[in-house]
């Protein structure tokens, strides 16, 4: 099983490049869907940073209109594992709007802005995907959370590595 996700992973991204993000969405079962998108978003949202003359305001646009894009294939015809994953897909989309937004209030313009590092940041990298988030770096694990309604969240594979990041710092902490 395991596998079989790598090499749908491995399709479906190079699937992303090629096809309309609205049709794309209906063609994958939703664990890769949501994560090679969380891939693509991490990319863009990377170069959307250190591109001074379009930027995070260009970028925010894009996911206006792929988010509308998405609700409206929501409204439509669809089959039910489909609707389960756009449902899911529609939170994620709301999410990444939402931290662009305010990364363009808080002026982030490096990618070394802990603004951005404390995202939640997925990339392909030698085949294989790693999630990220503050300087917590792991192999995606390819945990299947469901296909299910869902705020956002982060695997639990990833939250102790973010539990350990976090404990180590609190000594370093200081009380101004």
């Amino acid at each position: 099983m395991l596998l079989l996700t790598w090499l749908s992973l491995c399709v479906v991204s190079q699937a992303y490049a090629l096809e309309a993000r609205d049709d794309w969405v209906k063609d994958w079962p939703g664990q890769v869907v949501l994560c090679i998108s969380q891939v693509y978003w991490t990319a863009e949202v990377q170069v959307a940073i250190t591109d001074r003359r379009k930027g995070l305001r260009t970028y925010w646009d894009l996911l206006q209109d792929q988010l509308l894009n998405v609700v409206a294939l929501v409204r439509g015809h669809l089959t039910k594992q489909q609707r389960i994953t756009l449902g899911a897909l529609v939170v994620i989309d709301v999410h990444a709007r939402d931290v662009v937004q305010d990364m363009i209030d808080k002026q982030v313009q490096l990618d070394s802005d802990f603004n951005w590092l404390a995202q939640l940041r997925y990339y392909w990298e030698a085949d294989d995907v790693y999630v990220c988030i503050v300087n917590a770096r792991v192999r995606y694990a390819y945990e299947y959370l469901g296909n299910t309604p869902r705020s956002v969240s982060i695997s639990p594979s990833l939250s102790v590595h973010v539990q350990v990041e976090v404990l180590s710092a609190l000594p370093q902490l200081t009380v101004l």
